[in-house]
């Protein structure tokens, strides 16, 4: 064979191969799936616990839900004298509870400079750079302790009060 036809036959392969190259180069990737996005997490019913004790103790969510417009302020006042009684005793029961602030209210008070602002807000004119001087308007609270039982294996938190059915 004629040296012209080898000459031509390596070109053509070299120029073969160059478009591969090309071709591979500019390729699209095959689409690629996302992953599937995670499951949300079952929300956790532990912060209904307390609740659930409030409505237990003292019928709190059935008090609040209640439509009170057409009761008079005698009766109102002795439902709420109840609640009040019950719910509490439930509040000393499971939170151990203190003062973010020792002054009572009305108190002045200097509130330095790096204080936390998640536990004291400032309200009112608030102008300028710390130490700011106030009046204690609330002392907050404070969890120091928390008391509320975990509830039985199986049970579902979110009923926070489980219907009633006399027989």
């Amino acid at each position: 064979m004629s040296p012209d036809f080898w000459t031509g036959l390596a070109v053509g392969a070299a120029i073969g191969a160059v478009i591969a190259g090309v071709v591979w180069f500019l390729r699209k990737p095959a689409p690629v799936e996302p992953p599937a996005p995670p499951k949300p997490a079952k929300p956790s019913g532990a912060p209904l616990r307390m609740l659930t004790l409030l409505q237990r103790e003292g019928r709190l969510v059935d008090f609040l839900l209640e439509d009170i417009s057409g009761a008079s302020d005698p009766q109102i006042g002795f439902g709420v004298r109840e609640l009040h009684g019950k719910c509490q005793e439930a509040l000393k029961k499971a939170l151990v509870l203190e003062p973010v602030l020792p002054q009572k209210e009305e108190d002045a008070v200097e509130i330095p400079a790096g204080f936390d602002p998640s536990a004291i807000r400032l309200t009112g004119n608030v102008a300028g750079q710390p130490p700011f001087k106030g009046v204690v308007k609330h002392p907050g609270w404070r969890v120091k302790q928390i008391k509320v039982p975990a509830p039985p294996e199986g049970v579902d938190e979110f009923v926070l009060m489980p219907a009633e059915v006399e027989m």
